[in-house]
């Protein structure tokens, strides 16, 4: 009998939850004021989905140490520092969101990020900016001899940086640098930048074209970056070159370096900030009450995977989070390397926590890097609502349960949108124009 076949969801009898064939019987789940009381603890977590961006949970030495793991296994990868300005840019370009929720990993950049994982009890480790990853990374190439490639500032501040960091690492390898001319995206010459990078050899890739421009531009040429660690930097090498000063030791302990900045530039930076507060004010309490509104929930059903040889199917417990995260990425990676789909059975899920969601969008970088669809069904009221708050309906696809994700697996990418089930916003929207709709 084949996986579509079999599949059943949890029904309540005699006061337990009977799952599927062969699996275990488990206690009848709690209603909200039988576990009113419950609050989970955050355990160390790699991802954290914070303003609907994945953000890894990394020391500046984990950051490194992935980073060299990764030029000695030969493999492409995209890295991104975001900070608040990428996350406003992220809700108004689906295309800049899917760039950045692919990265193989987004690190912390701006303090609010780490405010902001405070206030859904999941603390980062620290701040890895790119100012203070790119002197780690020229200690790096000091030690081990990696290329470096510098792409975008301007020829004089890559030259001043190159100086600086020549002098604290001496055996710093330079690969090479560019500065192309100024010019919209579109317009870049990139067969011709590409020349430059394959013929000088580099391991890593530092890009300052600033965001979204970098992102974009790595993400459009991953295909041509083989073998490369790629970063986007921003304006990194002006802070190293001088150009600007860089906050006080003081200043950055209390998080308040975006304020130094902005007295250094206050014509470019304070509008920019001032659209990034209001984002921070709109976006930030809507996904804390959609987070809080779950209510609190016990874990009772543990997590079940069920497999045959083109379907994964996991059946998430009541919340997701804590360890059950590592088991979401785990599976998401067995699937990716069987060639199988993969689905998310959410009908007995009544939370998801900020890193539980970082758990669903590391997995679907996963597959889509393997171009195998992921899809989550079962999905209820509360949490549909935090996805929608987090600005995640592309991201997470729901449909209503797994029967349909296995049909529409099999379909065109234009019929599995169609057939995708609205988010409760695009309900309610339908709703009015049905009542305002003139009768027959």
């Amino acid at each position: 009998m084949s996986l579509l076949a079999s599949w059943t969801y949890p029904r309540e009898s005699a006061g337990v939850l009977e799952g599927p064939a062969g699996a275990r019987t488990i206690p009848r789940r709690p209603s909200f004021a039988d576990t009113a009381h419950i609050t989970s603890i955050a355990p160390d977590v790699r991802t954290v989905a914070l303003f609907g961006l994945p953000i890894a949970n990394v020391s500046m030495d984990e950051a490194v140490a992935h980073i060299e793991h990764a030029i000695e296994a030969r493999r492409f990868e995209q890295i991104a520092t975001a900070n608040l300005d990428f996350a406003r840019n992220a809700r108004v370009d689906a295309n800049l969101h899917r760039v950045i929720c692919d990265c193989t990993m987004v690190v912390p950049d701006g303090a609010p990020m780490l405010w902001a994982a405070k206030l859904f009890n999941r603390p980062l480790k620290q701040r890895v900016t790119g100012v203070d990853l790119v002197p780690r990374l020229a200690k790096l190439s000091a030690d081990k001899g990696y290329g470096i490639y510098l792409l975008g500032s301007t020829e004089s501040r890559a030259d001043r940086a190159v100086q600086v960091l020549e002098g604290r690492f001496p055996g710093l390898h330079i690969a090479g640098r560019y500065a192309p001319p100024p010019c919209p995206l579109d317009e870049m010459d990139d067969d011709a930048i590409l020349e430059r990078i394959h013929t000088a050899k580099t391991r890593i890739l530092l890009v300052a074209f600033g965001n979204p421009k970098q992102e974009l531009w790595i993400a459009r040429n991953r295909d041509r970056l083989e073998g490369i660690v790629a970063i986007g930097i921003g304006g990194s090498l002006d802070m190293i070159a001088g150009s600007l000063r860089r906050a006080p030791g003081i200043i950055q302990a209390m998080q308040l370096e975006w304020l130094f900045r902005m007295a250094q530039e206050p014509r470019r930076l304070l509008p920019r900030y001032a659209r990034d507060f209001r984002a921070l004010m709109h976006h930030l309490p809507t996904e804390l009450s959609a987070s809080r509104r779950q209510g609190s929930q016990a874990k009772l059903w543990p997590m079940e995977v069920t497999s045959d040889e083109k379907t994964r199917i996991l059946r998430v417990p009541e919340i997701l989070t804590g360890s059950d995260c590592y088991a979401v990425v785990r599976e998401a990676s067995s699937a990716a390397r069987r060639g199988q789909m993969l689905i998310f059975d959410l009908v007995l899920t009544g939370r998801i926590e900020a890193d539980g969601l970082g758990s669903l969008l590391e997995a679907r970088r996963i597959m889509s890097a393997a171009k195998l669809p992921v899809w989550t069904v079962g999905i209820n009221e509360p949490v549909r609502r935090l996805v929608e708050s987090a600005g995640l309906t592309e991201m997470v696809r729901f449909v209503r349960n797994v029967p349909e994700a296995v049909r529409l697996a099999g379909r065109p990418t234009s019929d599995r949108r169609r057939n995708t089930q609205p988010y409760a916003g695009q309900e309610r929207r339908d709703s009015r124009r049905q009542r305002r709709a003139p009768r027959a």
